[in-house]
């Protein structure tokens, strides 16, 4: 179960029975540190950033515990910065928001509750998330043309990439997100979705969905007289599968709608998983 407000996430998963194997793997969580009060055991998690950590990465404070044969995850997800003024994670805030939240979920086990402290700040994302190993950097900037630097923005199953022009048609203005997921090639088997069309030679099967929307706020990307163009190309291979997604304000003077797309396809042959 999960809920969004704002800039953050709220996700909660029970695992009731939890197989042994699941419980040994929730207890030894790595860079977990010790929660007391909260079931039979329990400890807490923080990834990404806090307190202003420039690099963009999405902070995730996380609880795992355990409770008889029943496993909870119970965290928050605070959004990367989109824009002045967002607001900046408070990795303690959230630890005692999730711990007294167990508590009041009948978690407790009438010790008195004692959270540990968050780090000053969170390890640096872009190790974090084999996802981002799919591409390079580098590679993102000579498939499309960007001259600027991209900000990587790791989660957990999905990588995201934003250069440095959102508002300005071109190259720069591109935002290039993966998602992987495992064991999901089954679900290109259905019929071809509104706007599909198949792509051949790109993994096992491979299905483009290009549609466009106003430059924005919708969008969160400043004010533009030209749409975002975005383009998901959704590829299977094996077992699994990925969706490589291309937003890019479209330049009148650049590449058009269709070489951006073959500029897409090209780069995707090329990514194994």
């Amino acid at each position: 179960m999960s809920k969004y407000d704002k800039v953050l996430a709220l996700s909660v998963s029970l695992t009731s029975p939890a197989s042994a194997a699941q419980i040994a793997e929730t207890k030894k969580a790595a860079d977990c540190s010790a929660v007391d009060g909260i079931g039979d055991f329990a400890c807490m998690q923080w990834t990404g950033w806090f307190r202003g950590e420039p690099g963009g990465a999405s902070a995730n404070t996380v609880l795992k515990a355990v409770r008889g044969n029943e496993s909870l995850d119970l965290r928050i997800v605070a959004m990367p910065p989109l824009a002045a003024g967002t607001p900046v994670p408070d990795g303690n805030a959230s630890a005692h928001a999730l711990a007294q939240a167990a508590v009041d979920g009948g978690w407790g086990n009438g010790s008195e509750l004692r959270v540990p402290h968050a780090p000053p700040v969170g390890p640096q994302a872009s190790t974090n998330s084999p996802v981002c190993a799919l591409v390079s950097t580098d590679a993102l900037k000579q498939a499309f043309g960007a001259t600027t630097q991209a900000q990587v923005l790791p989660g957990e199953g999905s990588c995201r990439y934003r250069f440095g022009a959102l508002g300005t048609p071109g190259p720069d203005s591109l935002v290039f997100a993966i998602e992987l997921h495992q064991g999901g090639a089954a679900a290109l088997s259905g019929p071809l979705p509104p706007d599909g069309q198949n792509i051949q030679g790109v993994g096992d099967k491979a299905i483009l969905v290009t549609r466009s929307e106003p430059g924005g706020p919708k969008s969160l990307r400043p004010e533009s007289d030209v749409p975002v163009t975005i383009m998901s190309l959704m590829v299977a291979r094996g077992q699994n599968m990925a969706i490589f997604t291309a937003q890019i304000l479209i330049s009148p003077d650049g590449p058009t709608d269709e070489q951006t797309r073959d500029q897409l396809i090209t780069l995707v042959k090329g990514i194994d998983f």
